[in-house]
């Protein structure tokens, strides 16, 4: 159910991004929100709360937001409150990043390392699989030391698991079968 309101309101969000050429602003302005939400978890809870009424949550958006966002993403989240949608905004902000990222042929792509990736080989790698996936690439480089060395990337549902640790792995996995 959850999943189903947030695109439903993510997409009407996104089709009205694209009627007025706003994609990119609406993009920046919800996770905007959604970072605040984040940020201030007692915001939400006011949010959220049944006792808490529409005007007084819409008071608290004015408050917070309106120096920040324009009228249009006030007005959005206006019909959220009206609607009762309010704990959904951060899954609504997620799908709306998904439907941006598809219209903008943008694919997110994670190489986790032991060690911080140089300059270099991160734009090799972006430039490699920008040619390889025919998307315009944003690269996210994650450390986790437990991987001992080597690069693990994850791109879309998709890992390909060139750490040492996956090797490892690997073959304890084949010695194992091969025990039985």
């Amino acid at each position: 159910m959850a999943k189903l309101v947030s695109k439903r309101y993510a997409l009407a969000l996104f089709e009205t991004g694209l009627e007025l050429e706003k994609l990119e602003q609406f993009k920046e302005e919800i996770n905007y929100v959604s970072n605040v939400l984040d940020a201030e978890p007692k915001i939400e809870m006011v949010l959220t709360h049944p006792k808490v009424t529409n005007n007084e949550k819409k008071e608290l958006l004015d408050s917070l937001f309106k120096k920040n966002i324009s009228q249009e993403m006030l007005n959005f989240l206006y019909v959220i409150i009206d609607k009762r949608r309010e704990r959904y905004i951060k899954e609504i902000s997620e799908y709306y990043d998904f439907l941006y990222n598809e219209e903008k042929n943008i694919v997110l792509a994670t190489v986790v390392t032991a060690v911080p990736i140089g300059k270099a080989e991160e734009e090799k790698l972006k430039t490699t699989l920008t040619k390889k996936l025919n998307k315009d690439v944003q690269l996210k480089n994650v450390i986790d030391e437990s991987i001992i060395g080597g690069v693990m990337l994850k791109v879309d549902n998709k890992v390909i698991d060139g750490s040492i640790k996956g090797q490892l792995d690997s073959m304890m996995k084949n010695l194992k079968a091969m025990r039985v």
